[in-house]
């Protein structure tokens, strides 16, 4: 039976199925690219520093997923199994980033970052979420959370808890109490 780190896993895999996104390409105009691949990381801020770190100091291969856009689940994920009606229930916070330009205005993080790749990510996620049959929506179609875009990030750099600043500039939806049920899975032994 796979955990919440495995179905937001799969989550993300389903969201860059049905997921377009413009890219700036620094002369004016946006170029689209239907089902980029999405980098999903999931660890504690030190963990996803590391590993975006690693990725920068790696040479570009072709093949080779991409730092960004990313998809990072913080964990540890406190599970609550304590109810007949699921499986496990669970608030988790997530970011979405993709990588941007210090001497950007917030104007330009707007149309560049939000507008054209970080809420595409957002929407295509929670799509993908909603879809996913293992994941119990609320009778409304929602799936309680908060949504915070940071634009401080890409201007003054992300940094951990621990003090220690990200190696590049990035852009940013927080995603925080995110209330996911898992679904009590029945199987029936079919002869």
């Amino acid at each position: 039976m796979n955990e919440i780190v495995e179905i937001l896993g799969d989550v993300v895999k389903e969201a860059k199925k049905r997921l377009t996104i413009s890219v700036y390409d620094g002369r004016g105009s946006y170029n689209s690219i239907e089902k980029p691949d999405l980098n999903y990381i999931f660890g504690n801020d030190m963990y996803i520093k590391e590993k975006l770190d690693e990725m920068s100091k790696s040479p570009t291969v072709p093949g080779k997923l991409p730092k960004f856009p990313l998809i990072a689940l913080f964990t540890p994920v406190l599970e609550q199994r304590n109810s007949a009606g699921y499986r496990m229930k669970a608030k988790v916070n997530i970011l979405i980033a993709c990588s941007t330009r210090q001497e950007w205005s917030n104007e330009q993080r707007l149309a560049s970052s939000f507008v054209h790749i970080l809420r595409p990510v957002y929407n295509s996620l929670f799509e993908a979420l909603k879809a996913d049959s293992r994941v119990q929506v609320q009778y409304d179609g929602v799936i309680p959370h908060t949504y915070s875009e940071n634009y401080g990030y890409g201007r003054y750099g992300a940094y951990t808890q621990s003090g220690e600043q990200l190696s590049e500039p990035i852009d940013a939806i927080n995603v925080g109490n995110l209330e996911i049920v898992i679904k009590n899975i029945q199987c029936e032994n079919r002869k």
